[in-house]
C-alpha cells in the first residue's frame, strides 16, 4: 500500500464574487511531519458497504479519521 504524505479535506468557498477581494477557497489538511502528525494511513474498503477513509495519527496518540478527501499526495 502506498504511503500518504498529505491529505486535504473539507474544501469550502470563502467570500463572494461580489466582495471587494472576490471569492477564494479554504480547506483543512494533515501533513506528515507537520503539527505532530506522524503518519497517515489509507484504509481501503474490504467490501462494497464501507467507504475509503484516511487516519491521521498524531504523536500524542490521538487519531483523526477523514472520509471526505479533496486531494491526496503520496510519498514516492
Amino acid at each position: 500500500m502506498k504511503k500518504v504524505k498529505l491529505i486535504m479535506f473539507n474544501w469550502r468557498q470563502v467570500g463572494s464574487i461580489q466582495d471587494r477581494d472576490g471569492a477564494g477557497e479554504n480547506y483543512d489538511k494533515f501533513e506528515v511531519g507537520v503539527s505532530g502528525i506522524t503518519e497517515i494511513q489509507e484504509n481501503e474498503p474490504c467490501n462494497g458497504m464501507q467507504l475509503w477513509n484516511y487516519i491521521a495519527v498524531h504523536e500524542d496518540g490521538r487519531s483523526f479519521r477523514v472520509f471526505n478527501p479533496n486531494f491526496i499526495e503520496y510519498f514516492n
